[in-house]
């Protein structure tokens, strides 16, 4: 039987999850299997062992040392490179050196001729005539030093550099200023957030699934057609308000700690996470349902939060509604 493209990337994520060194890596690469087939039976098992073993951990990306590995190396040769290119360089590297003791070159007087190697004057072999005994004087040659003919170097030249011309700034003069009335602020109506939910087809669904009406502030469980439980509920207020759209439940937590900049929320029960931090959960800490109190989350009196825990499995649709 082959496999689709989605259960290959599912079992490959699965694999990766029980492979990992660390409970953040594990629950990452386990939501990375069930968004790629929520149902396939070996991602319905894992989701079932990371909630016994991590009931209270969350998943984050694992750190990819090798992109900062590899990024280093490349800011590293483009140092290297402008270095290189731009770097401090020897004048006149082709020019050769001037030499140290200049040539003399031997000039020899006129009159005197010049002996050549190898060669034998034609009177040496000969006898010597009583005319020739008497040695005569010959001139010895000096040698005259010729200065060394200096080379013509290129001097650099000035290039002018025009000067830039400067604004000269002229002082404009300055308005008088009128008392004039302000209108009264009016106050503006904050848009409502809207998330980009997975695609999913439109209510009712053939199986289970939740529907939050923000309007009557109620909540409504669904098998099919049939409404199996309905409840009040406490969603977001009007600075913080809860997401509209259709998502799913991808994450199911017997208690966990919430907090924030302004509230600090121990062991709340029964968390049903569908979308980023929004979650269904049970409320300990107000009875006003019926009304938005929420930072975005969707409170329920805990014993229904209870009922809807054991009800509702991962993957159950949720319809949030204006």
């Amino acid at each position: 039987m082959s496999r689709g493209p989605r259960e290959g990337n599912a079992l490959r994520a699965v694999r990766r999850a029980l492979q990992a060194s660390s409970p953040a890596e594990a629950l990452w690469w386990t939501a990375q299997a069930y968004r790629a087939a929520p149902t396939h039976p070996a991602v319905r098992a894992l989701v079932r062992r990371m909630q016994r073993r991590y009931p209270n951990a969350r998943g984050r990306p694992p750190l990819r040392w090798h992109r900062l590995v590899l990024a280093s190396y490349a800011l590293l040769s483009a140092i290297a490179l402008v270095l290189i290119l731009y770097g401090p360089q020897p004048d006149h590297p082709l020019e050769p050196p001037a030499a140290a003791h200049p040539p003399v070159e031997m000039v020899a007087e006129a009159g005197t001729p010049e002996k050549r190697p190898g060669e034998t004057l034609a009177s040496e072999g000969a006898t010597p005539s009583p005319a020739s005994e008497s040695p005569t004087p010959s001139p010895t040659p000096t040698a005259t030093p010729v200065p060394p003919t200096p080379t013509a170097r290129p001097s650099p030249t000035a290039t002018p550099i025009p000067p830039t011309p400067t604004a000269t700034p002229t002082a404009s003069p300055s308005p008088t200023a009128s008392p004039t009335r302000r209108p009264a602020p009016m106050a503006t109506p904050r848009p409502r957030l809207t998330a980009s939910p997975t695609p999913m087809p439109g209510p009712p669904f053939p199986g289970r699934w939740i529907l939050v009406d923000l309007s009557d502030q109620e909540l409504i469980a669904y098998e099919g057609e049939a409404p199996i439980l309905r409840t009040k509920v406490s969603t977001g207020r009007r600075h913080t308000p809860t997401v509209v759209g259709t998502f799913h439940i991808y994450l199911k937590l017997r208690s966990r700690t919430m907090r924030g900049p302004d509230y600090y929320l121990p062991n709340v029960p029964y968390v049903m996470y569908f979308y980023k931090g929004y979650a269904l959960h049970g409320t300990y800490w107000h009875n006003n349902f019926g009304q938005p109190m929420s930072r975005g989350c969707v409170n329920l009196p805990t014993p229904i939060a209870a009922q809807l825990y054991q009800w509702a499995d991962i993957g159950t649709p949720v319809v949030v509604q204006p």
